[in-house]
């Protein structure tokens, strides 16, 4: 038996605990269950010709079925590549090309998303897929096809944010090691339960809680989508202990009827990242609800369990991204190379098994990210005296104006201890006169916030040369669909503002 095929293990030593549920539809699969139908669909792919290496994209929200896809490919060495599903028919045609799958699953919600005039591949809809694996009287069958470390099992898009989304390899060795460090700092067990709100197109949606907890033998719960009323109580009835939310969905849930008189005692932990997550919601959590609130840091390129802050450090270092993970090493490095300092700002970057062998059909991006086994995660970070990471925004961000390095995430901090004012976002722009400068977009809690007030504010506390040129109040700043913030649409509200002379 492989030694990664966590799910033929577990069918092996507990075949008839429950390995997932779908709260949508009601519909749980055993170890066993997840076994056998895998096993099903291996069969049906082979007799497709799916080779070691072929792709298998998929347009569908989450669900059971894609666990039996994912130990599926896994057996056969095929890659799952996820494709989101909230861009448009253009963007999904790009994707598709660019990956050239062997096989396109999706499902009927999906259909108007896909231009079946350029499809040369086959096509599967998710419910004749399902079909297919849960037919009984199937022979048995039983791959004996090792399982290789170093072969990609997922292809992940980014999100493209600030630029064409790059699809990232992510191997088995990589989801292994990244197991380890999330069962490490989290303690996971057998006893333990997810419930999964988070989209199967990003490495969150697999490698934050739904693989590790695999490779325990463990429960995850799944709905299709994230609502904010509903998933309190799922996490009440179900006495869910481990679950992963972004600050945008943890301010949602807060924010709901039911969020203060739900018991919520066997909820661990919450793990968030994605964004900063502000002291104050970490603190609302802690009083309200005894839970603690793990900040911490990854990316689809690496882990995603990079860093962690263990929760009796979260109210003491707060905005900390917490300490490097167990099976990777860190350093923080000037633009000659060189290690920083503590307190001294540098680019992260990360060794180990956790991350990509690099990006698919993009040799450039590839070498340019990951030098001498290092990978470059163009993140700016510091370290305090006590080894505690801390963010200071992108190295694309980082913007020289006059002759001055700015961070963005400085001014940022700074806008926002100001009384009423929400949440700020710098951006760097070009500037005829100082070679860059910023544009600020700031929502406020109090209406009587003013541009003029913000400005005067700053004159106080922050140097002149740091001041961004130009300053919207704003009554929400867009998000991605993974809750991030979408750069792209503020430069484009920008642009439309004030055109490009």
């Amino acid at each position: 038996m492989n030694a990664l095929d966590w799910i033929a293990k577990w069918a092996d030593y507990t075949p008839d605990k429950i390995a997932v549920t779908s709260f949508d539809d009601q519909e749980s699969y055993t170890y066993a269950d997840l076994h056998k139908y895998a096993n099903h669909l291996v069969n049906h792919l082979m007799n497709l010709n799916i080779q070691e290496g072929d792709r298998i994209a998929v347009l569908a929200e989450h669900g059971p079925f894609y666990l039996v896809l994912f130990s599926a490919c896994q057996r056969l060495g095929a890659i799952l590549t996820p494709l989101n599903y909230r861009l448009s028919q253009t963007e999904i045609k790009d994707l598709i090309d660019d990956c050239r799958p062997s096989l396109l699953i999706y499902n009927n919600v999906q259909k108007a998303k896909i231009d079946f005039n350029t499809i040369k591949m086959p096509l599967c809809t998710v419910s004749e897929l399902i079909a297919i694996f849960k037919k009984e009287e199937q022979p048995d069958f039983s791959i004996t096809k090792e399982i290789k470390e170093t072969n990609p099992l997922f292809l992940f898009y980014t999100s493209g944010t600030t630029g064409a989304p790059k699809g990232v390899l992510y191997t088995n060795k990589m989801l292994f090691w990244n197991s380890l460090n999330t069962s490490m700092q989290l303690g996971i067990t057998f006893r333990d339960s997810t419930i999964n709100t988070l989209p199967p197109y990003h490495t969150s949606g697999w490698n934050i809680f739904i693989t590790p907890l695999l490779h325990k033998g463990a429960h995850i719960g799944m709905v299709e989508k994230f609502d904010a009323e509903r998933v309190i109580g799922l996490l009440e009835q179900n006495k869910t202990s481990l679950f992963m939310a972004l600050p945008t969905m943890l301010m949602m849930m807060q924010k709901t009827a039911v969020f203060q008189e739900a018991k919520l005692d066997d909820l661990r932990y919450i793990i968030s990242g994605g964004e900063r997550i502000s002291f104050e919601l970490v603190s609302h959590w802690k009083t309200k609800k005894g839970i603690d609130i793990r900040p911490g840091y990854g990316l689809t390129e690496a882990g995603p369990s990079i860093t962690s802050l263990h929760h009796e450090m979260v109210l003491l270092k707060p905005n900390s991204i917490g300490k490097p993970n167990f099976y990777l090493s860190i350093k923080i490095i000037d633009k000659k190379g060189q290690e920083v300092k503590e307190d001294e700002i540098g680019e992260l970057c990360i060794q180990g098994d956790i991350i990509t062998p690099g990006y698919w059909n993009n040799s450039v991006a590839t070498r340019d990210k990951i030098k001498d086994g290092w990978l470059h995660t163009g993140d700016l970070a510091c370290s305090d005296l006590e080894g505690y990471l801390y963010l200071k925004g992108r190295k694309d961000d980082m913007y020289i104006s006059g002759g001055e390095n700015i961070y963005p995430q400085e001014v940022e901090f700074c806008i926002e201890k100001l009384i009423g004012i929400k949440k700020a976002l710098i951006l760097p722009v070009k500037d005829q006169k100082w070679g860059s400068c910023s544009i600020a977009f700031i929502t406020c809690q109090d209406i009587l916030i003013t541009v003029e007030k913000i400005r005067d504010f700053l004159k106080v506390n922050l140097a002149e040369y740091k001041h961004p040129k130009y300053i919207f109040i704003v009554d929400e700043i867009p998000l991605t669909s993974l809750g991030k913030v979408s750069r792209k649409k503020l430069y484009e509200y920008f642009t439309s503002l004030i055109p490009k002379s």
